[in-house]
């Protein structure tokens, strides 16, 4: 099978496949194997099955998308986007003050995987919400490689 990509992921076919899901009664989620896995799997029907395998990467950047970790950045971010001054993108940051030391998000303070200056997973796709830009499939294999933007 092969993968069906789409330069933004909500706007892929895989966003209305989930809501078909959750409407199944189905829980889609990330494994701690970081693959993308749907409980339970027997409610689904052959199409279903295919439409899974094909949009797998889609299914899993939109399940990242909806974790409460980002929901909870993203919030914030999006006050502080809609209240800059005009002309002004304000730095984005989940906690203001946070030190940019090497190891560690300079928006959340919390540990990247490796020994870098960047901002983690969920920062990385909360300022992208907060700022409504396209959310593109390759982000997720960027996040899932290096966890820093």
């Amino acid at each position: 099978m092969v993968a069906v990509l789409t330069p933004d992921v909500l706007i892929s076919p895989a966003l209305p496949l989930l809501l078909a899901l959750e409407r199944l009664g189905c829980t889609v989620e990330i494994t701690s194997g970081g693959r993308v896995a749907v409980e339970p799997a027997s409610r689904l029907s052959a199409e279903q099955r295919t439409a899974f395998v094909a949009h797998a990467r889609d299914l899993a950047l939109l399940v990242k998308c909806c974790d409460a970790g980002v929901a909870e950045r993203r919030d914030v971010m999006r006050r502080q986007y809609a209240t800059a001054p005009p002309g002004r993108l304000p730095a984005l940051l989940f906690v203001p003050g946070v030190p940019c030391v090497e190891g560690s998000c300079f928006s959340c303070a919390d540990a990247l995987q490796t020994f870098r200056i960047g901002r983690c997973w969920r920062c990385s796709l909360a300022w992208r919400l907060a700022c409504r830009l396209p959310i593109p499939v390759d982000l997720a294999d960027a996040l899932d490689g290096a966890r820093v933007t």
